[in-house]
């Protein structure tokens, strides 16, 4: 895939409202070599053989298998091929493929409900119809093949995700059901599903008590937020302590370019101020107990954000104290269409776009995973046909998007070398943090491996037992 070129730059500069690639280089120079820093680490392994004796000599290939950082996509298309009984289709078997192929991990989906009208993953429409097989399938599914799985969302105070048969009750007996909600949710899958976005979008949602009166947006106090937030992130810890469990929200990274947001009483609500509330919810929820492990960042940007924005708001959220997460990335491309640019230029444009959003998060150390919510799967080929039904139909022919992304996550930030052990049996390099796996040969004809990880907390020498190579 060609990089666009300055000139194509400039066409899309035109309609992209002051995206201008042309300054970027100092800030992606700088995120590519703080990555190096912080996200590799320094190996020495001493390879030695059954009796500890030094193997000097030995020519070793190191291949670098899984990523310590967790990269992401929600698996919305895949529930749907199973819960229609496609999963014994060339749809899932080349879903699988591509996924694997790019990704380590998958969002796993399951709304208490999803707007009655669409076919969402659904946990419980109507009442007393419980569904967590979907999830269970998708969580399989990730577990089958090497992938993390991730659960989204615990609970989501909005009304298309509250179910109807729910408002019927007193509020105290609402409570009843939602703390039953979430226990069985995280207790089914304990030690399975080992992160979680367990509150989605508080900053523009109404307290359950007071959805009646939701408007949009609809900003509670900070008080009103932490009254809900805190039983329900108590309730999950209870049920699997080990888990970590994000809250997540969207909205926060840049103000719509068309159109301007304000609350009821008239002020305007900016992107800048719902991420300062967001930071001041995490240090209250820290201040009583109840910090979460993670914010979660949604990043729904329309207005395309530049590589120096990107990482100025990482550090203001950051001053949260709280570990941060890309929960549902994708990277709209409206004004590019409406500027009628060809479509080849157009898709290497947002593939570039999508690399620098990468690369920034990436290289920021507060960030420790990324999600896609649906761009990579577009990305597959994939896409929705409503002429059947919302069923994922595929050509998959994977986009340029898609190779951008795999280029990154599989050949540039993954470790392979080909190294000789020196006189005292030992091999010194640097590589990414993650699961590696160490072949050599004991004879010409006879291959062999053994495996090791490299993480943050290793460090010094350390020992691998091979075969002794036959002389």
């Amino acid at each position: 895939m060609n990089s666009p070129t300055g000139e194509e730059w400039k066409q899309m500069d035109a309609v992209a409202r002051g995206y201008d690639p042309t300054g970027f280089g100092p800030v992606l120079d700088e995120a590519r070599t703080r990555i190096r820093r912080i996200r590799c680490q320094d190996a020495d392994l001493h390879l030695v053989d059954s009796s500890g004796h030094p193997i000097p000599g030995l020519t070793i290939e190191l291949e670098q298998t899984r990523s310590a950082f967790q990269w992401g996509e929600q698996l919305w298309g895949l529930d749907t091929l199973f819960r229609h009984g496609f999963a014994d289709t060339d749809r899932v078997r080349h879903l699988t493929r591509r996924f694997t192929d790019c990704l380590n991990s998958a969002n796993c989906l399951s709304y208490w409900t999803e707007a009655p009208r669409n076919d969402g993953p659904k946990h419980m429409e109507f009442q007393g119809e419980d569904h967590l097989d979907g999830l269970q399938a998708q969580v399989d599914w990730a577990l089958q093949n090497g992938l993390t799985p991730k659960g989204h969302p615990i609970f989501w105070s909005l009304a298309k995700a509250y179910p109807e048969w729910l408002k019927r009750y007193p509020m105290d007996t609402q409570w009843k059901f939602i703390e039953v909600r979430v226990r069985n949710l995280v207790a089914r899958f304990k030690g399975k599903i080992k992160l979680w976005d367990v509150i989605n979008e508080p900053m523009w949602e109404a307290a359950p008590k007071n959805l009646p009166h939701r408007h949009w947006p609809h900003l509670e106090t900070l008080d009103d937020i932490c009254d809900y937030i805190v039983p329900v992130l108590r309730w999950a810890r209870e049920e699997d302590p080990s888990a970590q469990f994000i809250v997540n929200d969207y909205g926060m990274e840049l103000d719509p370019a068309d159109w301007v947001i304000r609350h009821k009483d008239g002020h305007p609500v900016t992107a800048k101020s719902q991420r300062d509330r967001f930071v001041a919810l995490f240090r209250r929820l820290r201040e009583i107990g109840a910090a979460p492990d993670g914010l979660g960042m949604q990043a729904h940007t329309g207005t395309w954000m530049t590589p120096a924005e990107q990482h100025s708001i990482l550090d203001e959220f950051a001053e949260s104290g709280t570990r941060l997460h890309y929960t549902e990335f994708w990277a709209e491309d409206k004004h590019l269409h409406g500027a009628k640019l060809a479509p080849d230029l157009i898709d290497r444009l947002k593939a570039e776009y999508v690399a620098n959003i990468m690369t920034v998060a990436f290289a920021h150390p507060a960030v420790d995973s990324f999600y896609f919510w649906g761009e990579i799967s577009k990305s597959f080929g994939f896409k929705t046909d409503h002429n059947s039904g919302g069923i994922p139909t595929s050509s998959h022919t994977p986009t340029v998007v898609y190779e951008r992304v795999r280029k990154l996550l599989r050949e540039e930030w993954m470790t392979r070398e080909t190294l000789r052990s020196d006189a005292d049996g030992r091999v010194r390099f640097r590589g990414f943090l993650g699961d590696y796996q160490l072949r050599y040969r004991i004879a010409a004809d006879m291959p062999a491996a053994t495996t090791f990880t490299l993480s943050a907390d290793t460090s010094g020498q350390r020992r691998l037992v091979l075969h002794r190579p036959r002389a």
